[in-house]
């Protein structure tokens, strides 16, 4: 269900956009703004041209010119959908979030929100006791796991960052009795998964590694058992809150690291993702059980470029990369493989990190290595194995969409094949797949006029909004001058200022919280600050209005194909330069 409009107008009004947007850059007054360097990673600058208005709720980068208000900067540097930018804020803010719908729709989803809020408090309470027993207790147990995992190499620190804990046995208390305390019915304990089919604690005995959704909400568990137990890890069941298919481990806590390094490494294993983080490689994470997903992909794609897998060397392991190279295609990020023969938490008791990294520029593209494989395999196989191994090829080539991706990969399976384009399936055509990009060009004074005007209206509603609903008296009884949709020489500003046109007594808060709004968010943030460099004025105003005119009638007389029709537009246009003759005359 969608969340309410009031409901988004509620939270876009309550974020804090300097305090959402110091979570990212750090933030210096300046005059009436806040400044500092831009947070968008595909933006590196040294002198800051990042502002932020607190007074509109909005920012803008002069820069790389993007714009928009606290839920766009979440859902950009968070990669959230806008939902989840919305939750996210509404969370921080304590609001209740309503939901479109019909009453019994609505009732579904509040009491929907409310359980899940419950499922997070109860995972959260269970993280919270596991760590500090895990710290803290005198018992044997937890001495015993303490000594586990500093046999593996864990410092304090790397256990207080990833907030390992302890689960103790059945039996001793636990968690279960704190629960009650808390106020956690059986029923919330169930739906988080912390309670077995046999009605005990889930993690009884084993040591615990809380997993995160990319909100930073305790989502699940996984654990390890300290003797001979089976299975040696442990993961909380599928419940409302926790997908192992779409999950990683350790994503909150390297989130920003992946983000600077505009690269992941994606590993097998918890410990993995510890001994990475505690030698200083902090943009690892561990799939919870499961190969690399497109899921996996999707979350990555939103901080990284290029994304490592490291992998056991199995039939399984290899099966997962191919299936990964199409998504990775799509997404139009490096995926590179590395073949291990330990685990990196062991490689790294024995090597420095310094000898990893230069392990990683070793790794070898996902495409050429899933193609070499194929090649090798068609090398050993009779006729009727070849030509399977030929169509698994034109398969994957087949799913690959992208052009430049597509190009690249037919090079790389004709190199690792040693046959000629030839023998392959036909390249599909790159107009087919998307619309060649074209060149850029200047503005038209016809584009630039629009975008003038467009411009004051964002950044001085005061002054346009009358104009936007009554026009320019023209002199004399030429009537009134009414700016419309069409007047605009782009497409583009034609929409927005229809949109703007529906918003012309509202300010920004209510402009923003139209959905229609939400694609030119870039384009606003671009149009205010231009506006105010402007110093608009009534009169000012009022010239771009008619200058606007001017310039359509001129364009719309060469277009018109008929006589009549261009002789009222130069008509027209004889009006709007009296108009504008008028207002510029020195008085």
């Amino acid at each position: 269900m969608r969340i309410s409009q009031n409901s988004i107008e509620a939270v876009r009004e309550s974020a804090n956009i300097i305090e959402v947007a110091s979570e990212f850059t750090a933030l210096r007054r300046q005059g009436a703004r806040f400044v500092g360097l831009c947070p968008y990673p595909d933006h590196s600058e040294k002198t800051g041209s990042f502002s932020v208005d607190a007074e509109k709720g909005f920012y803008f980068c002069f820069g790389c010119g993007k714009g928009g208000d606290a839920i766009k900067l979440v859902g950009d540097l968070k990669s959230f959908s806008f939902t989840d930018s919305v939750s996210y804020l509404a969370e921080r803010s304590n609001i209740e979030l309503e939901y479109e719908g019909t009453p019994a729709d609505a009732d579904a989803a509040k009491k929907r929100g409310e359980r899940r809020r419950n499922i997070h408090k109860a995972l959260a309470a269970a993280a919270v006791y596991y760590h500090k027993t895990l710290l803290k207790s005198q018992s044997q147990q937890a001495e015993a796991a303490r000594r586990y995992l500093e046999s593996r190499g864990f410092n304090n620190s790397t256990i207080e960052e990833f907030r390992l804990g302890y689960a103790m046995p059945r039996g001793s208390g636990g968690f279960m009795k704190a629960a009650e305390r808390l106020g956690f019915g059986r029923s919330v304990l169930e739906a988080a998964g912390l309670i077995s089919g046999g009605g005990g604690e889930r993690f009884a005995g084993r040591i615990t590694f809380p997993i995160s959704d990319r909100r930073g909400r305790i989502v699940g568990f996984g654990a390890r058992a300290m003797g001979d137990d089976q299975p040696k890890y442990l993961n909380s069941p599928e419940t409302e809150v926790f997908d192992k298919r779409s999950l990683l481990y350790g994503f909150p806590q390297v989130m920003e690291g992946i983000r600077k390094e505009r690269a992941a490494l994606v590993v097998e294993g918890y410990t993995d993702v510890l001994m990475l983080w505690q030698s200083g490689i902090k943009n690892a994470v561990a799939t919870l059980g499961t190969a690399t997903t497109p899921a996996h992909l999707r979350t990555l794609s939103g901080y990284a470029e290029k994304i490592y897998v490291l992998f056991d060397p199995d039939a399984a392991g290899e099966k997962a990369v191919e299936r990964a190279a199409a998504t990775a295609a799509e997404l139009k990020l490096d995926l590179q493989v590395l073949r291990l023969s330990e685990d990196p938490a062991d490689w790294l008791s024995e090597h420095s990190a310094e000898e990893f990294r230069e392990l990683l520029g070793g790794a070898e593209s996902a495409l050429s290595y899933i193609f070499r494989l194929k090649a090798e395999r068609a090398r050993g196989s009779d006729a009727v194995g070849r030509s399977r191994v030929l169509q698994e090829i034109n398969d994957l080539l087949a799913q690959i969409e992208d052009p430049v991706f597509q190009r690249e990969a037919r090079r790389l399976a004709t190199e690792a094949l040693g046959v000629s384009p030839d023998a392959l399936g036909e390249a599909r055509s790159p107009a087919a797949v998307s619309e060649p990009r074209r060149g850029s060009r200047a503005r038209t004074p016809l584009d630039q006029a629009g975008y003038d005007v467009l411009a004051v209206i964002v950044a001085r509603p005061d002054l346009t909004s009358g104009l936007i609903e009554g026009g320019i008296e023209l002199p004399g009884d030429a009537g009134t001058f009414v700016l419309m949709p069409d007047d605009f020489g782009k497409e583009g500003h034609s929409r927005l200022f229809a949109l703007l046109a529906r918003h012309a007594e509202d300010d920004l808060d209510s402009l923003l919280a139209d959905e229609e709004v939400r694609p030119f968010m870039d384009h606003i943030g671009s149009l205010a600050a231009a506006g105010e460099r402007l110093y608009p004025t009534e009169s000012s105003v009022r010239e771009a209005w008619l200058r606007l005119g001017i310039l359509s009638r001129q364009q719309k007389m060469r277009d018109a194909e008929d006589f009549d029709a261009k002789e009222v537009f130069r008509e027209e246009l004889q009006t709007l330069r009296e108009g504008l003759r008028a207002i510029t005359a020195p008085s």
